[in-house]
């Protein structure tokens, strides 16, 4: 199938039935995702689930078994060379020089693309990623989250349509991982670039993104924006850990307000309309069970993952 038109209204990124074995491992089954220009999106699902795959193909690093995929109506398997025209990548592994100064990491990166405008560019994306003070210093003395603000600034120096970020903020403590939160969301702001974002942390999707897909076991389970996905759940969720689990299934079949609740070995997600007024009537129907531990809160996209896949957030064996 050949690439189609590049106008305004064409997605930014567009995936039919794309599929990816590593001999007998699946990473890819039949993946459909679509993601609209200008949108911070995010592939949001556990270690093994297939973002890397997905983004590798995309970004034309490796060849899908079978399917199709666009970047920007460009064919990825027909059309390599305007697919990696056209985007940008922040890898999960570093991919620094730890000898270079910032200013030649990105001097180089503007020289590579024959950007007409290098110094000026080179400038403006050091102070875009509040460089500009250590941009003469060597690489291996900069932080974890300066390196990381690097790396994005040099994957968007030349001002592609799309920017791949891969697990970002990955390996980084809470203050450096907030950090890099404010300059993507900066970046995107300033740049308007459509941000592609793999994540397996729940906080850093529903923190950053507009929309995201949950990806498990190489397929998308569920796609829409984090607050309508959590809303979807139709109330709080009481999460309990009982004594004896088939007691719990059987009370709370028997209990018409309670609908579709999760049950997973000796723990239960529930999820209530009303559920501090619904609390002491669960308990009672719960008496016989054995209650361990009792909690509510809001709906959390990890809420969202166990109720559209049927098994807590944890990395399966799929090569990614």
């Amino acid at each position: 199938m050949g690439g189609l038109a590049t106008t305004d209204s064409v997605d930014a990124v567009r995936i039919e039935r794309l599929a990816k074995r590593y001999g007998d491992a699946v990473a890819l089954d039949g993946l459909d995702l679509r993601v609209a220009r200008g949108c911070m999106f995010g592939l949001l699902g556990p270690n093994g689930a297939g973002k890397t795959s997905a983004v590798s193909i995309l970004t034309t690093l490796a060849r899908a078994t079978s399917g199709n995929a666009w970047l920007l109506g460009h064919d990825v398997a027909l059309e390599p060379a305007a697919v990696r025209a056209s985007l940008g990548i922040v890898f999960q592994e570093a991919s620094l020089d730890p000898e270079l100064t910032g200013r030649e990491h990105l001097d180089l990166q503007a020289r590579l693309y024959h950007l007409p405008d290098r110094r000026p560019r080179v400038a403006e994306m050091l102070a875009l990623a509040g460089l500009e003070d250590r941009a003469d210093r060597i690489v291996r003395t900069y932080s974890g989250g300066m390196r990381r603000r690097l790396e994005i600034a040099r994957g968007l120096l030349h001002r592609p349509p799309v920017l791949f970020l891969d697990e970002p903020t990955l390996g980084l403590d809470v203050r450096a991982r907030a950090r890099i939160w404010e300059h993507i969301r900066i970046l995107h702001r300033e740049e308007g670039t459509t941000v592609f974002l793999t994540t397996h942390s729940m906080e850093e999707a529903d923190r950053l993104c507009e929309r995201v897909a949950v990806i498990d076991r190489g397929r998308c389970v569920v796609t829409g924006t984090p607050a309508e996905l959590k809303a979807d759940l139709g109330g709080d969720v009481i999460g309990l850990v009982v004594e004896r689990p088939e007691d719990a299934r059987r009370a709370l079949e028997a209990t018409p307000w309670v609908r579709n609740p999760e049950i997973d070995g000796p723990r239960i997600r529930i999820a209530l309309r009303d559920a501090a007024q619904r609390l002491p009537a669960l308990v009672d129907a719960l008496r016989d069970s054995g209650i361990v531990e009792l909690t509510l809160h809001r709906p959390t996209l990890e809420d969202v993952f166990l109720h559209h896949t049927g098994h807590s957030f944890e990395p399966d064996s799929a090569s990614e």
